[in-house]
C-alpha cells in the first residue's frame, strides 16, 4: 500500500482553528444581540408598568383632570398627599408629579429631588426610570385616555409606547 500517515498537517490545523474562530465570533455576536434585545424588552416592560400606574391613578381619582400633560412638561411642586388630605386637583398634581419623576427625564429637577428626598419616591439609584423617559396624557371627549411614553432605546433610537384605555 503506501506509507502510513500520522498526525495532522499544518493546513488541517489552520483550517480547524479558522472554523473554531468563526464559530466563536458567531456565538459572541448572538450573545450581544440577545443582551440588547433583553435590555430593550426590560425598558418596554418598565414603560408599560408606568403607563398602567398612571391609568390606575386616574381611575382612583376619577374627577381629576389629567388631560393635556405634555412630553416636555416639567412636574409642578405638589402638595404631599401622603401627609395631607388633598382635594381632587391637588391629588391630580401629586399623581402627575410622581409619574413624571418616575419616568426618568426630570430626575434632576428640584420637584423630583424633593419627592425623592422624603418617603414618596425612592432615590434615583434605586429607581432611575427610563433613559430620557418622558410621558404625555390626552383624554378625548369620549373618555378615551391615551398615555404615551417615550425613551431612548439601546441603539439611540427614540422608542415610544402608547396605551389607550377607557377612563
Amino acid at each position: 500500500m503506501g506509507k502510513k500517515v500520522r498526525g495532522f498537517s499544518m493546513v488541517e490545523l489552520l483550517v480547524a482553528v479558522l472554523v473554531m474562530g468563526v464559530g466563536v465570533l458567531g456565538v459572541t455576536g448572538l450573545q450581544v444581540v440577545s443582551l440588547q434585545n433583553n435590555r430593550d424588552a426590560l425598558l418596554r416592560s418598565e414603560a408599560l408598568q408606568m403607563a398602567y400606574d398612571v391609568l390606575d391613578r386616574m381611575r382612583i381619582n376619577g374627577a381629576g383632570d389629567y388631560d393635556g400633560v405634555g412630553f416636555d412638561d416639567e412636574p409642578e411642586a405638589p402638595t404631599n398627599c401622603f401627609a395631607n388630605n388633598c382635594n381632587t386637583g391637588q391629588m391630580t398634581d401629586f399623581d402627575i408629579a410622581i409619574w413624571k419623576c418616575s419616568l426618568g427625564d426630570h430626575n434632576e429637577t428640584d420637584v423630583c429631588d424633593d419627592l425623592r428626598g422624603g418617603d414618596i419616591l425612592p432615590p434615583v439609584d434605586r429607581q432611575p426610570g427610563l433613559p430620557d423617559g418622558q410621558g404625555s396624557i390626552a383624554v378625548d371627549g369620549a373618555g378615551i385616555v391615551t398615555v404615551s411614553i417615550r425613551w431612548i432605546g439601546f441603539a439611540g433610537d427614540i422608542e415610544t409606547l402608547v396605551v389607550e384605555s377607557q377612563q
